[in-house]
């Protein structure tokens, strides 16, 4: 493939230039390169996935309402966004084929500012301040690759690369895409590492993001990222569901493969950490070795997860080990992501710590997360020797990266709206700000409101209200609690998370009585004690309004349910 180049401004590609804009027909008329607005995203429904295309979506707040709007200035294509937050300029262009790319990006600067650059997928690989009157030309690896978007079961095939410019005063002026033979950097596992979605206006505090999409950022122009984590995966589930077979079938020698599984591998009885898990990842690191590639063992990324007396709540140190000890067994690189991130939360403590995860969640980062936790991953595989680098630039001590800090407190966008469709004025809703309470939501339609709560149900609406991580697995504690019971998860649940109070116990520790009334009182000792894993309580719980029920008194599930709506996470 040669190199294309696109340029842009009032004598180039213009603002108006779309892509995938369909006709009165619905046929696309446009040609196989233009931007990306909501525009054309509203009406092109491939457009609306973020996985094959920027990685940014229009806040839904903004309803029919245009958000982006673009100007073509002398030097190029601009964001003319007014508003709270930043709204990118996106371009996507069409390739012959799958593979990778360096794209260069040449950047003419307005006015000071802050501005990041994001190809492919939401991949960070540019973050810096641009001087006034300046010019800025960078070159960067992409992959393009098939994929298998979230909520679909079918390979999606991409055949373009994206680009999304974010500052304010920036002005894209070109673009040169051409093919490369630069090795890659595979990557498998869930939530926390996989090429999350932002929406638009952006701020990396309100932004999902895992650590893999801003490691390209670390990496350079000598390797490409090609991220297959998904969602919700397991070691047994990145298999079953096609994506392994995606990566596998293009890996070869000479790239390498970053594993890192367990958040949702540890739900399942059937993948423990020494057992179903430790068996997959030995299969995948043969097969990897087979290709002639690198297989590289990373351990789970920590929760900001803590007990109600204050201590951290480590639930994925089994998985860890499990890590450490395959990893030495089969001669394979490791990298211990996992005590770094948990030192980093301790150290920092659960509320400090909450900056760099998103707002409400205590296992997914934010941008300000993914980009920290990733440039330890970056630094490890320096240390390693897989990278040609060698400095290794993270250790223990890290507190953030003083260059790019999270705000003591998110703020809230407001969105600022010049020609929101039926609408008076130009405000729309607030976004960003999650609907943190239980309440209606939560409990809206729970069954049986009459009946009288238990124990184990008690437990069950604790854990939801306060946002514990559920699991399938059970460790027998207790003679009267048997795995096969419908609430043993709940239960294991509560254990892991010290919520179960001591007057509960029974018979020496061994009974809890599960299907038991539970009484007002118990039942606010374990909200209590729920509530100080993610909150200091003060006189929260106190100050509930319990319907008048006596503190020895049973409850109701709908009740409870009120009880529980007036708490906030």
């Amino acid at each position: 493939m040669e190199p294309v180049k696109y340029e842009f401004g009032s004598k180039a590609i213009g603002a108006g230039t779309l892509y995938g804009f369909p006709g009165p027909d619905g046929a696309v008329k446009s040609p196989d390169y233009g931007f990306v607005t909501d525009e054309n995203a509203d009406l092109n429904d491939i457009l609306r996935i973020p996985e094959l295309n920027s990685g940014f979506l229009k806040n839904d707040s903004a309803g029919a309402a245009r958000i982006i709007k673009l100007e073509d200035t002398p030097l190029g294509v601009k964001s003319v966004y007014e508003g709270d937050g930043l709204v990118p300029v996106l371009f996507k262009a069409d390739v012959p084929e799958e593979g990778n790319y360096l794209v260069k990006v040449v950047i003419s600067v307005q006015e000071d500012t802050d501005g990041m650059l994001f190809l492919g997928r939401r991949r960070l690989v540019l973050k810096r301040h641009f001087k006034k009157g300046s010019a800025f030309a960078g070159t960067y690896p992409v992959n393009v690759a098939p994929f298998i978007p979230r909520g679909k079961e079918e390979v999606f095939e991409d055949r373009s690369v994206d680009v999304a410019l974010v500052g304010r005063g920036l002005v894209l002026k070109s673009i040169e895409i051409k093919k490369s033979g630069v090795p890659c950097i595979y990557i498998a596992g869930d939530s926390t590492l996989t090429d999350q979605s932002a929406v638009y206006p952006y701020d990396p505090a309100w932004s999902y993001s895992g650590w893999g999409q801003m490691l390209q950022y670390f990496v350079g122009n000598g390797m490409a990222v090609s991220n297959h984590a998904h969602s919700g995966l397991t070691t047994e589930s990145m298999r079953s569901e096609g994506h392994y077979a995606i990566l596998s079938d293009r890996i070869k020698k000479g790239d390498i493969c970053l594993f890192q599984f367990g958040h949702n591998d540890q739900k399942l009885d059937s993948l423990k950490a020494f057992e179903g898990y430790t068996a997959n990842l030995k299969r995948y690191i043969a097969e990897i070795k087979g290709k002639g590639a690198i297989p590289v063992i990373v351990s789970p990324l920590a929760r900001n997860t803590w007990k109600g007396d204050g201590t951290y709540n480590d639930l994925l140190e089994e998985y860890a080990r499990a890590c450490e000890a395959l990893a030495a067994e089969e001669k394979v690189p490791y990298i211990d992501l996992h005590a770094f991130s948990m030192d980093f939360v301790m150290k920092n403590g659960r509320e400090t710590a909450r900056r760099w995860y998103f707002p409400s969640d205590y296992t997914h980062t934010n941008d300000y997360g993914a980009y920290l936790f990733a440039g330890f991953v970056y630094s490890r595989m320096c240390a390693l020797g897989l990278t040609g680098e060698t400095d290794d630039l993270f250790s223990s001590e890290l507190s953030a990266d003083s260059d790019w800090m999270p705000p003591e407190e998110p703020p809230v966008i407001k969105l600022t709206i010049a020609d929101k469709a039926g609408t008076e004025g130009n405000d729309a809703p607030e976004s960003g700000q999650a609907d943190t309470a239980a309440g209606s939501d939560l409990f809206a339609d729970i069954d049986r409101p009459d009946d009288i709560l238990t124990r184990a149900e008690a437990f069950e609406m604790v854990i939801k209200t306060v946002k514990f991580f559920p699991t399938n697995v059970y460790n027998d504690m207790f003679v009267d609690v048997v795995g096969h019971e419908v609430y043993a998860g709940s239960i294991e649940c509560a254990i892991q998370n010290g919520i179960i109070p001591a007057s509960m116990l029974n018979d020496a520790g061994k009974r809890i009585y599960p299907e038991r009334p539970v009484t007002l009182a118990e039942f606010k000792e374990i909200l209590r004690l729920g509530y100080l894993s993610r909150r200091p309580a003060g006189t929260v719980i106190e100050s509930l309004d319990t319907c008048g029920i006596a503190p020895d008194g049973n409850i109701t599930r709908k009740q409870a349910a009120y009880i529980c709506g007036q708490v906030s996470i």
